[in-house]
């Protein structure tokens, strides 16, 4: 949808709707003549490569190269993309991304297991970790915020869909150590890193960021791993700025 210049796409996590977390940027990139696509893997597998293997299958078939945004997850995905197809993809632009899984992860992933399980009464327990992992103190500390949250974070406080919280869990649990590989990506490539990001860490997007040669990093102070929600007008500006730069008619078009 948009216009009629290059193609964006937007790759996510099953449990992190594309839709939602690109609204605030989405415009945007309409109003500079960009077409706009959110894609979210459905695979029949459910290890990493499977999700993968539904993205790149998807970026393939469209008729010029893309550039390939992804957050959290999604942000793994998009880079895997930008590995295994170079030549079908101009630029990646990767918001809280990770290239390894840590202990802490392990614990997070044992803890949203039990969470799934259970029914409402387990409702203020998925919020409480949902507002930890994605807000910053500040933002905690901010009662109006807060209620405003406790009221509708229905999305946060439910139980998520067993099928896409299988395919996100084992997504994460398959995807351990891609750092080296990731060492032979050859887009330009922006990772964006939030420095009280509390669910995949900016420590880890440095760490992509180090492993992809040539890559641009930033680390947004102040800001958790909802950022590209919350913040959305220190977000997506050097966004922007970098598909500006990175993917135009005629680097999609070979021109």
């Amino acid at each position: 949808m948009g216009g009629d210049g290059p193609e964006v796409v937007f790759l996510s996590n099953p449990l992190a709707d594309p839709v939602r977390w690109s609204e605030p940027v989405r415009p945007r990139l309409q109003a500079l003549g960009y077409r706009v696509t959110t894609f979210e893997h459905r695979c029949v597998g459910l290890d990493w490569r499977s999700a993968v293997a539904c993205a790149t299958e998807f970026v393939r078939s469209q008729p010029d190269p893309v550039a390939v945004v992804g957050w959290s997850q999604g942000g793994a995905v998009a880079q895997e993309v930008a590995l295994a197809l170079p030549e079908h993809v101009t630029c990646a632009a990767l918001l809280a991304t990770y290239g390894r899984q840590n202990e802490v992860d392990k614990t997070f992933q044992e803890c949203w297991d039990l969470l799934a399980q259970g029914g409402d009464e387990l409702a203020p327990l998925r919020l409480a970790m949902s507002l930890l992992t994605a807000f910053p103190p500040a933002r905690l500390a901010d009662d109006t915020f807060v209620a405003r949250m406790r009221q509708t974070g229905s999305e946060s406080a439910g139980r998520p869909d067993p099928a896409r919280r299988r395919r996100s869990a084992q997504f994460i649990a398959t995807y351990q150590d891609r750092l080296e590989a990731l060492t032979r990506v050859r887009v330009p490539t922006l990772v964006m890193a939030f420095a009280l990001d509390a669910d995949t860490f900016a420590r880890r997007a440095r760490e992509v960021a180090e492993a992809i040669p040539d890559a641009d990093f930033m680390e947004l102070p102040g800001l958790g791993h909802a950022a590209p929600i919350s913040d959305p007008d220190r977000v997506w500006p050097p966004v922007l700025e970098f598909l500006q730069r990175h993917h135009t008619d005629r680097t999609a078009r070979g021109a």
